[in-house]
């Protein structure tokens, strides 16, 4: 995707906020950030005020309603235990490049958790027959670096211990919510 398609992403993703801001819930992915900056060739990785993330529920809530929920979030969240995963093999979708995340049943049961405590949530509205978590790392066509230095550079190892509940706005995405993953002790 060039840039000037991307910034055009980017800007009808600000002007949907505008009109109803929406949420989603994620599970950050900062340990992969150095890896992929280096293949994008930037400092550090932002996708319109995202982190690095596996996505486990968009659209979510509305913002308005989401706020109130943040409870019943903190509580949903309480009963996932954290867990580890590795970012081992590359993968795309039309337009997009991504690492997969082997155990993809853990993100997988969170979808479904998040749908069972909100029935009218369904990934990326219902578009897909099944949920395929992963973690975007170029909107583009093709891999941002060659298979030899993906395999230099993988497999990433790293822990799910966090939801992020993030907003849509009309600057771009911001983090309204950490929610640990886990019963504190």
């Amino acid at each position: 995707m060039t840039g000037l398609a991307a910034r055009a992403r980017a800007l009808a993703g600000r002007v949907a906020g505008r009109r109803r801001p929406a949420t989603c819930l994620i599970v950050p992915v900062l340990d992969a950030e150095p890896v992929v900056a280096s293949w994008l060739g930037q400092q550090r990785v932002d996708f319109d005020g995202a982190p690095l993330h596996v996505t486990v529920m968009y659209p979510f809530l509305s913002a308005r309603v989401a706020a109130a929920a943040e409870p019943a979030i903190a509580d949903l969240a309480s009963g996932i235990e954290p867990f580890d995963f590795v970012l081992a093999r590359s993968g795309q979708f039309p337009g997009v490049q991504y690492l997969a995340p082997e155990p993809a049943a853990s993100f997988v049961a969170i979808t479904e958790l998040i749908q069972r405590r909100w029935p009218s949530c369904r990934p990326y509205s219902g578009a897909f027959d099944t949920v395929t978590p992963h973690m975007t790392v170029a909107f583009a066509d093709d891999p941002p670096v060659p298979p030899e230095v993906q395999r230099r550079d993988l497999p990433i190892r790293t822990r799910a211990a966090e939801l992020w509940l993030l907003e849509q706005t009309p600057q771009g995405w911001r983090t309204r919510f950490r929610f640990p993953l886990g019963r504190a002790d």
